[in-house]
């Protein structure tokens, strides 16, 4: 049975302020709620454009995984283009490569991420927290994980 994906990341520590936050599961669910099996997770966090004082408002920015000419999967933590998402038009503030030792993580890292080369992300990077399940509302305790912790 495949554990279903964290239900939201808490993103914090970054040197570009306006990233952190809270990043909610915009993947695919099946008709009664569970998440979809084998489909990509994303998560996504909308800043109000009422901020006082943020940068960054009105943006939505997204926690995706891409594939790269590589065939390495990498992490991003973006701004999507809103014409041509997952393309070279994204703004990247942060990104995590795969390591020998974890060749590719099906879900968001906690740390090891670095700030994009491209420099729109400001150092430090920052780290993720998981919280919850993707799992239909009252069902969190029926999930794997909970019956393993019994």
């Amino acid at each position: 049975v495949m554990r279903p994906p964290p239900k939201s990341f808490i993103v914090s520590g970054a040197g570009t302020t306006f990233v952190n936050g809270k990043y909610n599961f915009t993947g695919l669910k099946t008709d009664d709620g569970f998440f979809r099996p084998l489909s990509e997770i994303s998560y996504e966090m909308k800043i109000p454009n009422n901020v006082p004082g943020k940068v960054g408002g009105g943006k939505t920015l997204t926690l995706f995984r891409c594939t790269m000419r590589s065939k390495q999967k990498w992490w991003f933590l973006s701004e999507a283009d809103e014409e041509q998402p997952g393309t070279d038009k994204d703004i990247d503030y942060y990104q995590h490569k795969p390591t020998t030792q974890n060749k590719e993580a099906k879900q968001p890292p906690a740390c090891g991420w670095s700030t994009s080369p491209n420099k729109s992300g400001e150092d430090p990077p920052p780290n993720l927290q998981a919280i919850g399940l993707v799992v239909p509302n009252g069902e969190e305790y029926n999930s794997l994980e909970h019956q393993l912790a019994k």
